[in-house]
């Protein structure tokens, strides 16, 4: 004989996780326009010295990784078709080239990718697994390639995305403890909160889901019993409206239990 019952928390905030669309041009920061000013000034010069200005200016830059190898090429480093100017290789490679050049790029793009509520549960400047595919996702989020890399055009893209400013997280251990909390301004104080105080429910170390603005999330727990013994479960969803995450939270406890 087996019995089980269902029950449902639900959350409800949002912002469109994971999209990071572009602003237009005109919404530039300013030193992002004074960035894009100065190589503009400077890319098609056959003088090192201007292009170091650059990089000095600007190491971990828009365009730095395009700089190093227009500076490695007019230093003697790289090697030009025949027939063609030294410059003309690194203007074809151009915004295709990756960004992912240094542990200082890669911690901005996991820090940017986890204020846009990707799984990134590292920020260390090293890539990994998880964060090869928190940059799949938000690819394929934006229409563009899907390759686990970031060129340096898609770390524009992702620089101007606009962030989140108020966030949710509903904490939850399998056997029904939980926490909530919302109106928070950053995902890091949120879940910080959310998992202390679901912790001190439950006495024991917690999971959490977060969410932002417009979207909302719900979580499902079931509680069954199975040929005498007692078996817990719990399912996170995140959805465009309450009414769906509420759903798929409940459908998937259904099938787990």
């Amino acid at each position: 004989m087996s019995r089980f019952t269902l029950s449902a928390i639900v959350l409800g905030l949002g912002l469109a996780i994971g999209s990071a669309l572009a602003l237009p041009v005109s919404a530039q920061a300013p030193s992002e326009a004074a960035e894009t000013a100065l190589w503009d000034s400077v890319k098609d010069s056959r003088d090192p010295a201007e292009i170091q200005t650059y990089l000095d200016k600007f190491p971990n830059g828009i365009f730095a990784p395009l700089a190093r190898i227009r500076l490695r090429n007019l230093k003697g480093g790289g090697s030009a078709a025949p027939g063609s100017s030294a410059g003309t290789q690194p203007q074809q490679q151009s915004t295709t080239a990756s960004a992912l050049t240094s542990e200082s790029i890669i911690r901005e793009v996991q820090d940017r990718l986890y204020n846009l509520n990707y799984q990134i549960a590292t920020r260390n400047g090293r890539m990994n697994d998880q964060t090869r595919e928190a940059i799949r996702q938000w690819q394929s989020n934006i229409k563009q390639p899907v390759t686990g890399d970031v060129s340096v055009a898609q770390l524009a893209t992702l620089r101007r995305a606009q962030l989140p400013t108020t966030w949710g997280a509903l904490a939850y251990y399998s056997k029904g403890a939980s926490a909530t909390v919302w109106n928070r301004p950053t995902r890091e104080i949120a879940e910080r909160e959310a998992l202390a105080a679901c912790r001190k429910n439950a006495g024991a170390p917690c999971q959490v889901l977060s969410v932002a603005n417009k979207i909302c999330g719900a979580l499902g727990f079931y509680n069954a019993v199975i040929s005498g013994r007692q078996h817990w479960g719990a399912y996170a969803s995140v959805r465009p409206t309450l009414g769906q995450a509420t759903d798929h939270a409940l459908s998937e406890c259904r099938k787990q239990s």
